[in-house]
C-alpha cells in the first residue's frame, strides 16, 4: 500500500472536530467559511480556521497553522503583538546558519542546526509568547528555542508528489487533504505546537491536529 492510498477510521465525534466543527442545516450543509466535501459534512475552506461558529478566513500575509485552528503569520512575517496584522519579520529570523555562532543578530543568535543538518536562526524562549513569525516554543529541547513550522505543512494536495521536496511530505487525503508531517513519535514528542503524533495510523505515523487521531 502506497502512503498516499493509506486509510483509516476516525469515530464520529473525532472526525467532527477534525473537519472543523461540521454543520448540517437541510437549506445549507455548510455555515460561512466551510465547503461541502461528503453528504452532511463540511470543512473549514482553504485559508480559514475553525471558530466557535463555521469557520474564519485568515488575514493578509496570513495562513492557517498547522494545528488548523488559528491563523499564523507567513514565513517571514511576523505580528508586533497578539492580536496585531502581520508584518514583515527581521530578516534575521529563518536565516540559513549551520553551526552555533553562525547567527550574528543579537536577537536571533540561536542556530537551529544539529549535527550535519542545516539550520536557521532564532531565539530562546520560555513561552510561545516570545516567538514570531508562526514559530513555536519548543520547551522539550535541552535548550527550549522558537521552532519553525514544518516547511510545507498546511499546504493543499491531492497525492505525495505535490508535498515532495518539503518537510510535510505526506498528503492526508481522507478529510484535511493537506501535507502533514510523517514519522514522528508520540514518546517523542516531536510534532509542531497544534498537532499530535497519531502512531495508530501506523506504518506512518502522522502529525495531525489536536483531537483527530
Amino acid at each position: 500500500m502506497s502512503s498516499g492510498s493509506l486509510r483509516w477510521v476516525i469515530p464520529l465525534a473525532t472526525l467532527l472536530v477534525a473537519v472543523g466543527g461540521c454543520v448540517y442545516d437541510g437549506d445549507d450543509r455548510c455555515s460561512p467559511g466551510q465547503v461541502s466535501y461528503g453528504p452532511g459534512l463540511c470543512a473549514c475552506a482553504p485559508g480559514a480556521v475553525l471558530a466557535r461558529v463555521g469557520c474564519v478566513p485568515c488575514g493578509e500575509n496570513e495562513a492557517p497553522g498547522a494545528g488548523g485552528s488559528e491563523c499564523v503569520c507567513d514565513a517571514g512575517f511576523s505580528r508586533p503583538a497578539p492580536g496585531q496584522p502581520c508584518v514583515a519579520a527581521p530578516s534575521a529570523l529563518g536565516a540559513a546558519c549551520d553551526e552555533a555562532g553562525a547567527c550574528a543578530d543579537p536577537t536571533y543568535g540561536v542556530c537551529s542546526a544539529q549535527g550535519d543538518s542545516a539550520g536557521y536562526c532564532t531565539r530562546e524562549c520560555a513561552s510561545g509568547d516570545e516567538c514570531e513569525g508562526g514559530y513555536a516554543c519548543d520547551t522539550g529541547a535541552a535548550s527550549p528555542y522558537c521552532r519553525r513550522p514544518p516547511l510545507g505543512a498546511g499546504e493543499p494536495c491531492e497525492t505525495d508528489a505535490d508535498c515532495a521536496g518539503t518537510e510535510a511530505t505526506f498528503c492526508e487525503t481522507f478529510v484535511l487533504h493537506q501535507c502533514v508531517v510523517q514519522g514522528c513519535s508520540a514518546a517523542a514528542a516531536d510534532c509542531f505546537a497544534g498537532t499530535q503524533c497519531c502512531e495508530q495510523l501506523a506504518p506512518v505515523p502522522l502529525c495531525l491536529p489536536n483531537g483527530a487521531c
